[in-house]
């Protein structure tokens, strides 16, 4: 077909604008329905309930973009570890463990959806019994739905087939970016970052810095630390269950001091919060580590990861041009431990996805050959008795860089300030005025707000707005190929089990 040289130019100019601009759209979860709408009866009534739902929860605007829906099961909702079971499901125990991880972590994303729906939407839907009555419709024809979904085994082999999380890349923006040009050029300044680390980052304490250190508050020289059980009970899949009072102990086992090189008020850790005119600060009086559990797969096993995330009020630009600069900046620190309790990798990454970090430990070996188009920052690790030692993460002024990674006694003579945990689930539904609650996140998982002037430029990598804070499990670590913080198969891409473990 032929067309005019404006059309054509309006027309490329248009697949442009769509990839920068409207791309993102595809990130924005959307709600499914389950193929039982207009049927007759509690069933016909349970998928119509849930798609009424929805309807209002997306209207409200207030769906929690953290983890991703299932299609046709408008009761289930999976990340990235829990679908990568799909293949591992083979008896009934396991596919029933599977699916109920799967309602849980929809019920638990719910939760948070309608605490944040406006009141008036609770009572149009449930105005006798309001949010108590609608989470207790959500367990109950969830788990009618699940029984009459998954009756036969055809219907159980179609779910196992079809389970998927989508990476957090855009192919439109590489398509239109040239990305196989564009990512010449990332891939030098990758390499020019990684020499500069490397240059830079040491296993001792910074020398001159003028610092804030973070401790647990009230945890110093804790005999508690010590008392983890030796033996970790697990579920039909395979995966490390905790008790409350366990997961607690085993967070301020592993809890690290945050050392902040400071000098001024950008670089104190703090409580992210609405203020009164609708706007999002971090409260520094207020200094708090939010706490996440999450799991991993290393060959046949399945590894318990304790995440430690902190948040600043900004990284502030050098000047105008300042690409990287802006509105809120944090770091999430990882703990990786081995199925004898003990650490076997640490990560750290900012909670834009930026400068992703791994210290393996002894027990870990890097493996020659590293099938990821961007290699991964591989540094060492120091040896830590956490009963006797906290790992202190130390971080630089300003860009809050991981500068040193180090091992400091738990009765340091240092002055400290003391930090309180939080679940970071916290997060998702915050107190936004008198009556209404919000999540910190948008619906495409970016913090409003926290966009950098870096996206313009890095966008034909396909990561929606490089440099934007966002919600865990939405978090890209790679401008090159694809990679993520919660991929399952992460470790085993990097490391093998050493010789002398």
């Amino acid at each position: 077909m032929f067309f005019p040289r404006s059309s054509i130019f309006q027309y490329f100019f248009l697949i442009f604008l769509s990839a920068i601009l409207g791309a993102g759209c595809a990130m924005v979860p959307a709600p499914t329905r389950s193929d039982h709408i207009g049927l007759s009866g509690k069933i016909g009534g349970c998928a119509d309930f849930f798609a009424s739902l929805d309807m209002e929860i997306e209207k409200a605007g207030v769906l929690d973009p953290g983890v991703f829906r299932v299609r046709n099961y408008p009761y289930l909702r999976v990340d990235r570890f829990t679908a990568s079971f799909g293949e591992d499901v083979d008896d009934q125990a396991a596919f029933t463990a599977w699916v109920d991880r799967m309602q849980e972590i929809d019920r638990e994303a719910r939760g948070f959806e309608l605490d944040n729906l406006p009141d008036s939407k609770i009572i149009a839907l449930d105005p006798v019994n309001g949010k108590d009555g609608l989470n207790r419709a959500v367990n109950y024809c969830g788990d009618l739905l699940q029984t009459v979904d998954f009756q036969n085994a055809d219907n159980r082999e179609k779910l196992r087939k079809s389970i998927s999380a989508p990476d957090d890349y855009i192919p439109l923006r590489r398509f239109v970016g040239l990305y196989p040009l564009t990512s010449w050029f990332i891939s030098y300044r990758v390499a020019d970052w990684h020499e500069e680390v490397r240059k830079t980052f040491s296993l001792e304490p910074p020398a001159g810095w003028q610092t804030i250190r973070y401790s647990p508050a009230g945890q110093v020289g804790s005999p508690e630390a010590d008392q983890v059980p030796s033996e970790t009970r697990r579920d039909p899949l395979g995966i490390p269950v905790y008790s409350p009072d366990e997961l607690a102990r085993l967070f301020r086992k592993w809890a690290p001091v945050w050392e902040v090189q400071t000098r001024d008020d950008h670089d104190r850790i703090g409580t992210p919060m609405w203020n009164e005119s609708g706007d999002l600060k971090v409260d520094t009086a207020s200094p708090l580590t939010y706490t996440l559990l999450s799991f991993t797969r290393f060959g046949k096993e399945i590894l318990t990861q304790l995440n430690y995330i902190i948040w600043f009020p900004a990284r502030p630009k050098e000047n105008a041009l300042d690409i990287y600069g802006g509105f809120l900046d944090g770091l999430n620190y990882r703990v990786t431990l081995d199925n004898n309790g003990e650490a076997i990798l640490y990560e750290t990454m900012h909670n834009c996805g930026c400068y992703y970090k791994a210290y393996p430990t002894a027990r870990l070996e890097v493996l020659k050959e590293i099938d990821y188009a961007e290699p991964p920052l591989i540094l060492k690790a120091p040896d830590i008795d956490p009963s006797r030692n906290f790992m202190t993460v130390a971080m630089e002024s300003r860009t809050h860089y991981v500068q040193h990674l180090y091992s400091s006694p738990r009765a340091s003579q240092i002055e400290e300030t003391g930090y309180t945990f939080a679940h970071y689930n916290q997060l998702r539904s915050l107190s936004y005025s008198e009556n209404r609650r919000r999540s910190m996140f948008g619906l495409d998982s970016i913090i409003p707000g926290s966009q950098r002037l870096e996206r313009w430029i890095l966008w034909p990598t396909g990561v929606l707005s490089p440099g934007a804070m966002r919600q865990w499990g939405r978090h890209a670590v790679a401008f090159l190929g694809m990679r993520n913080f919660d991929d399952p198969f992460m470790l085993d891409m990097m490391f093998k089990r050493s010789k002398a473990d």
